[in-house]
């Protein structure tokens, strides 16, 4: 599971536990929800140190998220900024028609990340494309190395499907209401996100 998708599992999570109002649960309107930036730059920043995947059989370790210094939402694009650091990276490169392993150690590289969303409500799917850009200060030994994964995993979409929010359950008097909700749009701008979902309730006896 890559970063992204972890980032939006945990941001419905979040929003599922924050509606608890039964009576508005069961007029079966859609819901608005809206997160500001602050608030996903901590839900983020609570999940760190966060290892991601890795993509190709030459680099060997362990690539991780250490923190992310800024976050700002604009026109459906997520911007971070933050350390990622890879521990015990090994390179296997070919001389003279042999594989031979550099053993590089730590790396260390600030990075900039801009993650574009894209809602599909028909699939009930959010897709989610990072871009990893230069770092300003120029290449160094820890770019050259990490930048080449990194840009791996991204400039492609990664699907998060939502049509499986675990359902809550609300108590109006004595009976108790099952309350499902179905994810009808998403957008992002103006460092906030806005998220719109529609109640399906059910009657427990």
């Amino acid at each position: 599971m890559t970063i992204c998708t972890r980032y939006f599992i945990l941001l419905f999570f979040l929003c599922t536990v924050t509606l608890t109002d039964p009576a508005q649960a069961a007029k079966n309107q859609p819901v608005t929800i809206t997160l500001p930036a602050s608030a996903l730059h901590q839900a983020i920043s609570d999940m760190l140190p966060l290892p991601l995947e890795q993509t190709g059989e030459k680099f060997q370790g362990t690539i991780t998220v250490d923190s992310i210094s800024k976050l700002a939402i604009n026109d459906n694009l997520i911007s971070l900024q933050g350390q990622v650091s890879g521990t015990d990276m090994q390179l296997t490169t070919n001389i003279g028609g042999q594989d031979i392993k550099l053993k590089l150690g730590k790396l260390v590289l600030p990075v900039t990340c801009d993650i574009s969303l894209r809602y599909d409500p028909k699939k009930k799917t959010l897709f989610l494309t990072p871009k990893f850009q230069n770092p300003i200060h120029g290449k160094s030994n820890s770019a050259e190395t990490l930048l080449p994964l990194l840009n791996a995993l991204g400039n492609k979409e990664y699907p998060v499907k939502l049509d499986t929010i675990s359902p809550f359950n609300a108590k109006i008097g004595s009976k108790t209401v099952s309350v499902r909700m179905e994810p009808v749009e998403i957008r992002a701008g103006n460092n906030e996100m806005i998220l719109k979902f529609r109640t399906v309730t059910g009657k427990k006896h």
